[in-house]
């Protein structure tokens, strides 16, 4: 049977169901700081089963994510349920469940959020920001700042390398990241800036930052022209250096005398994507997850479509 899992931060691998009964399923401690919502288990039970299938871990059939489509089935006399597997930690679990429940269903709050962070930072400190603000749906300034919070409270093991979305290991010391860097373009001065970005797991543009000083400073050893121009990584500098054309909301004061403004304007902004994005991340799909990824990419354009028809649609009401 197809495996379900977490290879990647954030990412399950293509996901394998199977039937289960309900008295198979181990629940436990609903994982949100209210428990379970009774409204929301009474709202699925009016849909009568019609539900996506709920994730389960493998290793002891404990429900990672849909534990108010349990209690709705329970509450509607079903038998069995159609269920997704799990292979991980209990850990690993936790960050699945908070993926699950930050953009559909019954979405955590943005305390539950934030505390999903802070429990995450301490079972994964090797995820980098940008990894974890992912998951959790808030802003990486935001988990930039739990991390100081988390450093301060108490003496805790700082890794040397952090794992960023694209499950690359990077070096937390710039300094480190750029005297590889130099180390690579020493050794193979007539390679690409894409070559080496790959090679040490930096971003062409930080490539050709240090070749650029490298080139300029007294005594630079690497002086050569490369042998061919990265057209690529050079369309991708210039776009680059475009200015933002997303409209973001932060400091939108129409949302800040509003209940749940500031807290829909963190969401929101953290979901934020510009063109540019396209040139950076395209490229760095395994082919072997290319129709996983893509089906992804339709559902989250199908959910803003959905959502922006909604937002027009409150005003075609009142109008």
């Amino acid at each position: 049977m197809p495996k379900t899992g977490t290879t990647r931060p954030g990412r399950p691998v293509v996901a394998g169901e199977a039937e289960l009964p309900l008295d198979a399923l181990h629940v436990g401690p609903s994982l949100r700081v209210e428990g379970l919502d009774a409204r929301h288990v009474a709202t699925l039970a009016e849909l009568a089963g019609a539900w996506p299938p709920i994730v389960v871990r493998r290793d002891d059939g404990s429900v990672v994510d849909g534990q108010h489509r349990v209690a709705a089935a329970r509450r509607l006399g079903l038998a069995t349920l159609q269920v997704t597997w799990f292979d991980g930690s209990a850990e690993d679990a936790f960050v699945e469940f908070v993926r699950c429940n930050v953009g559909h269903g019954l979405p955590l709050g943005l305390g539950e959020r934030r505390s999903a962070a802070s429990r995450i930072l301490r079972s994964h400190p090797e995820r980098s920001d940008r990894s974890v603000a992912s998951v959790c749906g808030v802003s990486p300034k935001t988990i930039a700042r739990l991390r100081g919070e988390l450093a301060r409270s108490g003496p805790r093991h700082v890794p040397a390398r952090r794992v960023g979305r694209d499950g690359r290991v990077r070096p937390v010391d710039p300094a480190e990241l750029r005297a590889r860097i130099t180390e690579e373009l020493e050794r193979r001065p007539e390679a690409s800036l894409r070559a080496i970005a790959a090679a040490v797991g930096s971003s062409p543009e930080t490539v050709r930052s240090v070749r650029g000083k490298l080139r300029t400073a007294e005594g630079g050893s690497v002086t050569a022209e490369p042998a061919a121009v990265d057209t690529e990584a050079t369309v991708l500098g210039l776009l680059t250096r475009r200015a933002h054309t997303g409209h973001r909301l932060e400091g939108d004061r129409a949302f800040a005398t509003r209940e749940g403004g500031c807290e829909f304007i963190e969401w929101f902004d953290a979901t934020s994507v510009e063109p540019t994005d396209h040139w950076s991340h395209v490229g760095n799909v395994p082919r072997s997850r290319i129709y996983e990824v893509a089906d992804e990419a339709r559902r989250r354009a199908q959910f803003w479509v959905h959502f922006a028809d909604s937002l027009e649609g409150q005003v075609r009401r009142r109008a």
